[in-house]
């Protein structure tokens, strides 16, 4: 049995004395500042790590309900455990925070109350009785939840996954692929002339700012049909995307034109070409490598 604890690294304090106890009690855990080496692909770690681990506890804070990251760890650890491949998720909140709406529906542990001191060694301590009496639980949930996967369950797991890919493969058939450049507005009036057209479309916007237009070419027409303002989500290397709002269609048929705030967020640059894939069904544009 592994535990994967997932965290913002401002909790890390108490993310290692979590860990001590729970190494003391004979369970192994994964944190990423023991498993990874300079030169590791980070998503590549982390997918591994989830697919071999039984249970995900989470650390809840302002930090890490706001952390790309450990939003990315969530969304893939309940896909495995969808799969039965992750056998539970075990939230716990350390400090004051919103429970994510992927969690509200499990119980949690609530520290958020208790009191800590800083050590000499990179920890803290509990100075109040709460942490005790939360230890033991967390340490018999998981422990009576625990089983070992036999080779029937994983063939079924397998079978199942295998099964899905079918479906994955027939969606795949209905992306559109294809070069093209991607830039910005070339003046702030033409970004604004934009924004106020999805502005005037959509009168659930509240403020200009929240709007990030984004045109495609004229040729995406035909396959592509979202209504002005819709949010169309950007993605690049990043595993979590960004996100604009359609605006219309370009009339040359190469060029995608982006707000910078989008293009930062998914660190993709303006006068360079991509090789793209547009997800109609998914509202998505993934820009897949650049050419030059």
């Amino acid at each position: 049995m592994k535990i994967f604890i997932s965290h913002s690294s401002k909790d890390k304090k108490f993310v290692r004395h979590l860990k001590d106890c729970l190494l003391e009690n004979t369970i192994e855990t994964w944190i990423d500042e023991d498993q990874l080496d300079f030169g590791d692909s980070l998503v590549n770690k982390l997918e591994n790590a989830l697919e071999e681990t039984s249970h995900l506890v989470i650390i809840l804070s302002p930090a890490s309900i706001e952390s790309d990251w450990v939003n990315f760890e969530l969304k893939k650890a309940l896909e495995n455990q969808r799969t039965g491949l992750i056998q539970k998720i075990i939230p716990i909140k350390y400090r004051e925070c919103k429970i994510p709406d992927e969690l509200s529906d499990l119980l949690y542990a609530d520290l958020s109350n208790e009191v800590v001191l800083p050590t000499d060694n990179n920890r803290v301590k509990f100075i109040s009785n709460g942490f005790d009496i939360f230890f033991l639980n967390l340490v018999r949930a998981i422990k009576n939840s625990a089983k070992i996967i036999n080779q029937d369950e994983k063939k079924e797991i397998i079978k199942s996954i295998k099964s899905s890919e079918k479906e994955i493969e027939i969606h795949s058939n209905l992306i559109h692929r294809g070069n093209y450049e991607l830039v910005g507005y070339a003046t702030l009036e033409a970004r604004i002339k934009y924004q106020n057209l999805i502005l005037k479309s959509n009168p659930q916007f509240e403020d200009i700012d929240d709007i990030r237009p984004i045109l495609l070419p004229l040729s995406l027409k035909k396959i592509f049909t979202p209504k002005i303002g819709d949010k169309i989500e950007v993605e690049h290397e990043l595993p979590f995307p960004t996100y604009g709002h359609f605006a219309g269609y370009r009339i040359d048929d190469l060029k995608i034109t982006i707000d910078k705030r989008t293009r930062n967020g998914a660190d993709i640059d303006a006068r360079h070409f991509y090789q793209v894939e547009i997800d109609p069904e998914k509202n998505l544009i993934k820009f897949v490598n650049k050419i030059r």
